[in-house]
């Protein structure tokens, strides 16, 4: 090889290679990250609001809670549903099964817990009740969980998450007699996600 040739290649091989690096850094994964915000709703005892629970990348956890302690209440059911703003954005993760930490039973009764987004992807519909017939019971904590849901966000953008009635009527709780509980109330004010997304460009 000629020295001239030697001189070119010794000049090339590092910028070929920085070039290189630049183009891998460029053309990397897109990644995106979902962050929730709950509304500035007070919380007082009997309010039922969404607040956060973590997550891990695109899914964010969500409590339905209600505030306490409200030890005089006679929880029986709850019947609501979180309407999406832009399902095209945010869509609920099904779970094989719900936790909720609300409802107590004593002898003979379970819980049942359902939860439905697939037959409109706008409005997430609860259902959360105690079986077996007995008492309803109230709460002595600051805060109880009426259901946990997961949340996944597909791309950036920002979108509502709001406490909503069913089938023309409020959001409600019901006590042991399938009666509404007037103590018990639901942010009228809706939460926020957020997806983020990072990386893939320049």
């Amino acid at each position: 090889m000629s020295r001239n040739h030697t001189l070119a290649f010794r000049f090339l091989a590092p910028a070929a290679f920085a070039l290189l690096s630049m183009v891998t850094s460029c053309s990397g994964d897109t990644t995106t990250s979902a962050q929730f915000t709950q509304s500035a709703t007070a919380q007082v005892p009997g309010l039922v609001k969404l607040v956060g629970a973590g997550g891990s990348g695109s899914r964010a956890r969500v409590h339905v809670i209600l505030v306490g302690p409200e030890q005089n209440l006679d929880l029986f059911a709850f019947r609501f549903g979180i309407e999406i703003g832009n399902p095209n954005l945010v869509r609920l993760v099904p779970q094989a099964s719900y936790v909720q930490t609300t409802l107590t039973t004593t002898a003979g009764q379970t819980i049942s817990v359902d939860v439905d987004a697939a037959s409109d992807p706008s409005v997430v519909r609860v259902d959360v009740e105690k079986q077996g017939g007995g008492a309803g019971n109230g709460i002595s904590a600051a805060a109880t969980s009426v259901v946990e849901l997961t949340f996944e966000v597909s791309g950036a953008g920002t979108t509502s998450l709001t406490l909503v009635g069913l089938g023309g009527n409020p959001p409600r709780a019901f006590d042991s007699a399938q009666v509404p509980i007037g103590a018990v109330t639901f942010d009228a004010a809706g939460a926020t996600i957020r997806g983020v997304t990072t990386g893939g460009g320049y």
